[in-house]
């Protein structure tokens, strides 16, 4: 077994585990007593990539942070717990095994950003990777086995303990010298495990809570007897500071040469790592974990009315933690820390556990206050309600289910059927959390435009996006929207989460920014090697399932606004055979992100043509036909992130959504007209289904720009205004050509019908057009005797 630490953690600037995880590992547990699902999630991502169950067990009391809707909590599987004796929870564990290896985190930190980065804890980082298993790790698995008879705990919690525990201690156990010695209080309270030295040089006290007598901190001191006494505390200890002057007193009386020192971290870091440490010349006892200088801590067992239930780690030690944190003195009740008076424990209450989403029914559970429970819960989840019956009951834990009910979202409130209201739960789907990825993509631990800039990560991305090709749920017989949940569930379980949320619009990607920069640090060969890549995913995805498409034509797209290719026809033909792809697949279940993301498609090759003299176009556009017009959020949601310098500065999801109806029925005259260039004047079509144009520049000549620019539209009336009373009427059908200028109140017609080499010579003034062969006077402006 390999030990690093006991240490202080340094600041971190991302979310991350205490230590890195077993790589391999089947099966990661947190154990906590406060938890941020969502920062776990983040922190848990890669292992959970890599094929392994995540479950976080947390006190129910300290609570679980959700975050709002976009907070992801779905792959990690939240346990909340509550001490059968009335106490905390409060074991900081992080475990990752397999069968043949484990790496076990112990400490002080919360599963939440402070107790995982920004504060300074102690950790202990273990490695059990041999053919046998030292006793630690034994002693780790007996106890989870153990600790179901401690908590009100679910089934499914149950299930996920023994699991971890049977992997710890699928090989065989053999002692090692100098291994750290596990301490737990489900049956002897730890202080009656510590090896204490009487007659010690030195004993060190760190925590954040002291019982109002201190009682606690006295025992250990009178167990000691040290000459010399530091305790270090956190401003916000909690604390009754006359009960812990008078057990300081006491301590100094020991010895008529002792030394009491109270101090504090000068840099403000440290918040509620416990620890113990006593010195006799050189050599040192350590326990460290997250215990509080309490009794419910230190002086009784988890069993015992009231008991935390702990978990913390000795070990033999040459150097002192506590002289490693900058401190500075202080005393006691001088005002200077802000001091929590410690409070009575509040009563039972009836306290919801979670909500469960399975794949037939809807399953809470909740720890009654006293004999009797709810006869029924009402749980809300954003917008829906669901009624669950009372099922069953083991003593005070009680289970509610309703079956062929479904339940979204990432919190519910719960109340009584009488509308009591009983709390918010952590709904999660278990199907999704218990699931071990097959072929987990890398957007699973990183972000898209890391993924690009990495070969291999881009590999597997594009391995990935040929897997949600692989098989598909049965079509006949089944209800849409139950094959399309059944349809994502085994997606999910082959690629993960994450590339499905990337390919049904569900994780935004900033393209034309965070990717632009990426491919900006390419060199030539890897633009060209992704070049190839993204080609040979458009041919392939032309055969596959509507889902992978819709993955593969957004990476085409993505990548074009991203800037893959350097010029509209390079790029242009790329992303409308992968739109022509998407169109041509028939599939109900996801017909709604098919028209958005088809829509953001077809605005971008409308986009590519006007920059480009390719043809085509109508062609795609007859073949893109859709029933309704997409969902608004899920055209905004494809399209964000795509707008800069590719696709324009106005590519945004109100500006496509806008236009997209008229795209799919304008006509390719509508696009000539587009095209038009803006320094000839203001173009519009006219209500008579003409051009109108709008000049400060010679009419006549401008007229015949716009004829040119139009020729492949015969007879398109032309007006051009100009100043006052310049106005120009013109006809073009590619050999006659019709002009009409203002003549004393009414209009003179000139005719030219025979121009064979067209009129671009005469629109671009390179020469002036000949004499006109037959002229007239008409009341209108209409193409009259021409």
């Amino acid at each position: 077994m390999l030990t690093a630490g006991p240490a202080w953690t340094a600041p971190a600037d991302r979310p991350q585990t205490p230590a890195p995880l077993l790589s391999g590992a089947e099966e990661v547990l947190v154990l906590t007593g406060a938890a941020d699902l969502g920062f776990a999630e983040a922190c848990l991502r890669q292992a959970r990539a890599a094929g392994a169950r995540t479950t976080v067990l947390y006190d129910a009391r300290a609570g679980a942070t959700v975050g709002d809707g976009s907070a992801a909590v779905r792959d990690v599987l939240p346990i909340p717990v509550l001490p059968r004796s009335g106490g905390a929870f409060r074991a900081r564990v992080v475990i990752a095994a397999s069968p043949s290896a484990a790496t076990v985190s112990i400490g002080s930190g919360d599963a939440t950003p402070g107790g995982w980065g920004r504060d300074a804890e102690v950790w202990t980082h273990l490695t059990a990777d041999g053919a046998t298993v030292p006793t630690l790790i034994t002693d780790l698995a007996d106890w989870l086995r153990r600790l179901p008879g401690l908590l009100w705990i679910e089934a499914l919690g149950v299930e996920r303990l023994e699991a971890v525990a049977a992997l710890l201690s699928a090989r065989p156990h053999a002692a090692e010298p100098d291994e750290p010695l596990l301490l737990v209080n489900d049956q002897v309270p730890i202080v009656e495990q510590l090896p204490f030295a009487a007659g010690a040089d030195r004993l060190g006290v760190a925590t954040s809570a002291f019982d109002p007598a201190g009682r606690a901190f006295g025992e250990i001191a009178r167990a000691v007897r040290a000459l010399q006494v530091s305790l270090l505390v956190p401003p916000g200890v909690r604390c009754d500071v006359a009960g812990l002057t008078g057990a300081l007193d006491e301590v100094g009386g020991f010895d008529e040469t002792g030394e009491v020192l109270v101090q504090t971290p000068a840099g403000g870091r440290y918040r509620g790592a416990g620890l113990v440490e006593w010195w006799t010349g050189d050599a040192g006892v350590l326990v460290t974990g997250g215990l509080e200088c309490t009794p419910e801590s230190l002086l009784v067992t988890a069993a015992d009315p009231g008991g935390n239930c702990e978990l913390a780690l000795l070990q033999e030690v040459t150097a002192s933690l506590l002289d490693e944190l900058e401190a500075r003195d202080i005393t006691l009740g001088d005002g200077s820390l802000a001091v929590r008076t410690p409070e009575p424990v509040p009563p039972a209450t009836t306290r919801v556990l979670a909500v469960r989403v399975h794949a037939d029914r809807v399953e809470a559970s909740l720890v009654a206050a006293g004999s009797t429970a709810p006869d029924g819960l009402v749980v809300t989840a954003g917008e829906t309600s669901v009624k669950l019956p009372w099922s069953g009951a083991e003593e005070r834990l009680h289970t509610y289910v309703a079956e062929d009910v479904r339940l979204g979202g990432r919190s519910a409130q719960v109340r009584a059927a009488d509308g009591t209201q009983l709390g918010t739960a952590v709904v999660n789907d278990v199907a999704v959390a218990v699931t071990r990825y097959s072929h987990a993509s890398p957007l699973e631990f990183r972000e898209l435009a890391s993924v690009f800039g990495d070969a291999s990560d881009l590999d597997a991305l594009f391995a990935a996006v040929a897997q949600l090709a692989s098989g598909r749920t049965p079509r006949h017989g089944v209800p849409v929207a139950e094959r399309r949940a059944a349809e994502e569930e085994r997606l999910q379980g082959i690629v993960g989460p994450a590339l499905l949320d990337f390919a049904f619009g569900r994780a935004a990607v900033d393209a034309a920014d965070e990717l632009g920069i990426a491919v900006m640090g390419m060199d030539a060969g890897q633009i060209e090697r992704l070049r190839q890549q993204v080609l040979r995913l458009g041919g392939a995805a032309a055969g596959w399932p509507l889902p992978a498409r819709l993955a593969a034509f957004r990476i085409v797209l993505v990548l074009a606004a991203a800037g893959l290719w350097p010029a509209p026809q390079d790029w242009t033909p790329l992303v409308a055979a992968g739109l022509d792809s998407l169109v041509a697949a028939d599939d109900e279940a996801f017909a709604a992100e098919q028209a958005a993301l088809a829509t953001v498609g077809i605005a971008a090759v409308h986009h590519g043509h006007l920059l480009s003299p390719l043809g085509g176009f109508e062609e795609l556009r007859a073949q893109v036909r859709l029933d309704e017009a997409p969902p608004a959020e899920i055209v905004a949601r494809y399209a964000n992130g795509l707008a800069g310098d590719v696709l324009g500065p106005e590519f945004r999801a109100e500006d496509i959504a806008a236009d997209a109806g008229e795209l799919l029925v304008r006509s390719a005259f509508d696009d000539a007209v587009d095209a038009i260039p803006e320094s000839i004047g203001t173009v519009q079509r006219s209500d008579a289904g003409g051009v109108l144009v709008d000049t400060s520049k010679d009419p006549r000549r401008t007229a015949l720009l716009v004829l040119d620019l139009l020729r492949d539209f015969p007879d398109t009336h032309v007006t051009v205004r100009g100043a006052a009373g310049t106005d120009t009427h013109g006809w073009w059908n590619g050999r006659r050509l019709v002009l009409l200028q203002p003549f004393g109140g009414r209009w003179r017609g000139s005719l030219w019908p025979g121009l064979m080499t067209g009129i671009a010579t005469y629109a671009k003034g390179a020469s002036p057009l000949p004499t006109a062969s037959r002229t007239w006077i008409t009341e209108v402006a209409e193409m009259g005797e021409g």
